[in-house]
């Protein structure tokens, strides 16, 4: 009986494993996007101190057009990182409430 109980728990821990591979490879995704963003937050600055002293420069008013959309897409990626850690962190929980099950706790 026991060989079986540990045979039916070994499905759940490889999917346990695996979700928390996702999760730390999801989570080093997430600090590499604050780190892109914070980049391109500063680019962002400095172009609007450049703008501040020649207001009519195309190049950098392209440049900061740029830079904030750029910005834009990396929150957008930021905003989807972070869900599919939620998402992958509550498939976590709910492999660990069946490998509790399966303990009989």
């Amino acid at each position: 009986m026991r060989a079986f109980q540990d045979q039916s728990n070994q499905e759940p821990l490889r999917r346990r494993l695996e979700m928390v591979g996702r999760i730390s490879s999801l989570t080093a995704t997430a600090h590499k996007l604050i780190q892109q963003e914070s980049g391109v937050e500063m680019e962002i600055m400095r172009l609007e101190l450049a703008l501040a002293d020649d207001p009519a420069d195309e190049t950098l008013v392209s440049a900061l057009r740029e830079s904030e959309e750029q910005a834009s897409a990396i929150r957008s990626e930021q905003i989807e990182t972070n869900a599919a850690i939620e998402a992958a962190e509550a498939a976590v929980k709910d492999i660990d409430l069946l490998i509790a099950k399966a303990k009989g706790g």
